[in-house]
């Protein structure tokens, strides 16, 4: 409205106010008073001056229109900005670099490069990028000035910048150490070797355990590690120490597999009536029909499959006396999943679909 409204006041067809920009065509300036999306911060000062307007007036506006923009795309709503002498943690130095990109124009990473350059510093496009989409804080004293100075940061202000990158990553280095002394100890728990680490040999065993097979050498217990699922031939990382925490090394490919399997013989058995190929008495028939598949998990060949009945029904005579019942749905599990080849345990839950 700011932009359109200066326009209109100085009577300017597209076609004028692209002649006294001299550098964007009438198509580029009309988009940027469209209102559709935000322009960059060069083509509104170059629209701005073009109409008399205010730059500072219009860096403002600016600057307000591209947060709204960013807050309103999915995940990324905005998180209160500390100041520099306030910043402690890797969040804080990550959200304060991305709102200095963001108040500096948001220029592109070449223009980043380019300014670093002619500043005197070294910033890569590439590291540019990744610090401001906060995927790494800058790595050196000299790559967070270059970084500065390609967001156009006033100089004054560099030595408070410099005091919180220095305190951000002294707190970052003591969770570390924290992290690394629970890890060593965990380790030293699973570990069969006096050394209290985790072998190669050792490793491969919890792996085959698994179900795995290992994609590439083992570097490490918390170390991620490429391996192949031997069922589906799925390949994922891992690491011990996550299995070690008691979450699953389970593949998540074929327990999905699975898990579509067991529902598939489900409706067969008591939708399409093939609980008669089993020799399943009607009455019992009739009240799995009112049961579900509540869960299915795998673990090698084997799925723990649990049974979900309205609580009316949970203690009917079927229901409470599953061996008959367990050997049929395992039966015709296997004869759908040929790598299951242990029994498929079944149990039964009152909770509620």
């Amino acid at each position: 409205m700011f932009l359109r409204k200066g326009r209109s006041r100085k009577g300017l067809t597209y076609a004028e106010l692209s002649r006294r920009t001299s550098a964007y065509s009438a198509a580029t300036l009309q988009r940027a008073a469209g209102g559709r999306s935000v322009p960059s911060r060069q083509v509104a000062r170059a629209y701005a001056m073009a109409c008399g307007l205010d730059v500072d007036e219009t860096d403002r506006l600016w600057l307000e229109a591209r947060r709204a923009e960013r807050s309103e795309r999915p995940g990324t709503g905005r998180r209160s900005v500390p100041k520099p002498r306030m910043m402690r943690d890797l969040a804080d130095l990550g959200a304060g670099l991305a709102d200095a990109h963001e108040r500096g124009g948001a220029p592109s990473r070449r223009e980043m490069q380019r300014r670093a350059t002619a500043a005197g510093t070294r910033l890569s496009s590439s590291a540019a990028q990744r610090i401001v989409t906060r995927r790494q804080i800058p790595s050196s004293r000299e790559q967070l000035v270059a970084f500065l100075r390609a967001c156009e940061v006033p100089e004054r202000d560099h030595a408070e910048w410099e005091r919180a990158w220095s305190r951000v990553r002294r707190h970052h280095a003591a969770e570390l150490n924290v992290s690394r002394t629970l890890l060593d100890r965990q380790e030293a728990e699973a570990a069969d070797s006096p050394s209290g680490r985790v072998t190669a040999e050792q490793a491969a065993r919890l792996l085959s355990a698994a179900g795995y097979t290992p994609a590439e050498p083992y570097r490490g217990y918390n170390a991620p590690w490429t391996v192949r699922c031997r069922y589906c031939t799925a390949v994922k990382r891992i690491r011990l120490s996550d299995h070690a925490d008691g979450r699953a090394m389970q593949c998540p490919q074929c327990s999905t597999e699975a898990e579509r399997t067991v529902q598939r013989v489900w409706a067969a058995l008591f939708y399409q009536q093939r609980w008669k190929e089993y020799g399943m008495p009607a009455d019992e028939a009739e009240i799995f029909r009112r049961c579900w598949v509540a869960g299915v998990e795998r673990r090698q060949s084997r799925l723990h499959v649990t049974v979900g009945a309205p609580s009316e029904l949970f203690h009917m005579a079927g229901l409470a006396d599953p061996s008959a019942w367990e050997a049929l749905v395992a039966s015709a599990v296997r004869d759908e999943l040929d790598t299951v080849s242990e029994v498929v345990y079944v149990t039964c839950t009152d909770r509620l679909n």
